[in-house]
């Protein structure tokens, strides 16, 4: 019988596998910090703590990447974040595996980690990277964080309430919610965040996404909705530009994420259990982003989040539940259920982007190579869609920092699930596109 070590939510117990013992019913919002000693032997750090910079135009070494992808890995144990215990019984895939020289390549001298390709009804491309490259040792149980690839959850989550009756629809405008009475994000309908049409660029950072424009501060990591809506010099008595374009936004998106929380309410942790262990069927943990609340009494109760708006669009999960996610999100479009019918109403609802977009084989590059986001053209509900070279395709991408993408073609039952360390290093020509247009990698 191993060793239990305590920890600090009741009944809770790792044994020395890290495996619980006695788990709660529903969703544990608390788990065991764990203490990160690196070995930063020629490791090259950066400002950032846990990520490396994207606009880099070269590759760090792989002691650097191997750093910061176990920086990401446990940030899962250093925040306060909120803990969903997996499926008793997980969705499983059949695998049809084939290999292929540029999976091989890719993974032993680029950024990406995982790699997995789903093709009508089984994985037919499974790649990790070789097992002596990092210190960090990845499969299957390892955990990715999704960054931007969150907030496509997040609507997928706010479809998924729609359906449950605590939204009424996309065009339901904010209310009802004390904590954004006095912000610009008051009785604007759903669709206008969705769309990144909220109007809320001249509050925030136009270099830096996650940041207030005049104060500076972070909208991650460091406290709720609840600092902002309450200072003039960020959100209080804010209004939106009239007729904003598209511009994309994070703070939006955790605007959308606890309006999910504070509508569906005392319900939020069987909600949110009943979407990732019966819907999703996860078959490891996933850990919801939160910032921390400013309660000094059960500071991490779901209570005290709602009501101050902890809530961030990022999670943590592994490969193959990245995949689950993804095929449950094609699932419904293709079956046309209450969540299907709200994908495609926000996928016909989509907006132009007014950007200049990537050509495939281009060289000219300022930061490396392209990916989905910086070719899709349009944008609605959270996802990226109007793919060049893939017009006529309706395709659903999902896209975060760090290199994170996943690209859902509903037409023929494709999915790529890709997780990485760093963007623009890797080939999402190669990797993305060809099998997504073609069926394999060419």
């Amino acid at each position: 019988m191993p060793r239990l070590r305590k920890i600090t939510f009741q009944d809770g117990y790792f044994d020395l596998n890290g495996e619980l013992r006695k788990p709660p019913k529903y969703a544990q919002k608390l788990d065991r910090p764990v203490i990160y000693r690196p070995d930063l032997t020629n490791v090259t750090l950066f400002d950032h703590k846990n990520e490396l910079p994207d606009k880099l135009d070269w590759q760090p070494n792989d002691e650097t990447l191997s750093h910061y992808y176990s920086q990401t890995a446990h940030v899962r144990f250093t925040n306060p974040m909120y803990k969903v215990y997996p499926s008793k019984e997980p969705s499983t895939f059949k695998k049809a595996l084939e290999k292929h020289r540029v999976i091989d390549r890719e993974m032993a001298q680029t950024t990406i980690l995982s790699y997995l390709y789903y093709d009508n009804g089984a994985v037919v491309y499974d790649a990790l990277p070789p097992k002596d490259r990092f210190k960090a040792g990845l499969n299957n149980s390892s955990y990715f964080p999704s960054h931007s690839m969150g907030k496509s959850i997040t609507s997928y989550l706010i479809g998924h309430a729609i359906c449950q009756g605590y939204i009424k629809s996309i065009d339901e405008p904010i209310h009802d919610w004390p904590l954004m009475e006095s912000t610009l994000y008051y009785g604007q309908p759903l669709i206008n965040l969705l769309n990144m049409k909220a109007g809320d660029s001249k509050v925030m950072n136009r270099k830096n996404h996650s940041a207030f424009a005049k104060t500076g501060r972070g909208i991650h990591g460091n406290a709720p909705l609840i600092k902002a809506a309450q200072n003039p010099l960020e959100l209080k008595d804010t209004k939106p530009l009239k007729n904003p374009p598209y511009w994309y936004s994070n703070l939006a998106a955790d605007i959308l994420f606890n309006y999910m929380m504070h509508r569906v309410g005392n319900d939020f942790d069987n909600f949110i259990t009943d979407f990732y262990k019966s819907k999703i069927k996860i078959e490891h943990p996933v850990y919801l982003w939160m910032n921390p609340t400013t309660a000094t009494v059960n500071p991490l109760s779901t209570k005290n989040r709602i009501r101050e708006g902890a809530g961030q669009y990022g999670i943590s999960a592994t490969r193959y539940d990245f995949l689950r996610i993804a095929k449950a999100i094609m699932d419904d479009w293709q079956n046309d259920t209450c969540e299907g019918q709200y994908l495609k109403e926000i996928y016909k609802r989509r907006v132009s982007k007014h950007k200049n977009y990537d050509r495939w084989d281009s060289t000219d590059r300022r930061y490396g190579k392209t990916d989905f986001g910086r070719q899709s053209t349009r944008y609605g509900g959270q996802f990226h869609s109007g793919i060049v070279g893939l017009w006529q395709r309706n395709i659903l991408v999902l896209n975060g920092a760090n290199g994170q993408q996943i690209i859902i073609d509903m037409d023929n039952s494709r999915i790529v699930v890709i997780g990485a360390v760093k963007a623009h290093d890797y080939d999402s020509y190669k990797l993305g596109y060809e099998p997504i247009k073609y069926g394999r990698i060419r």
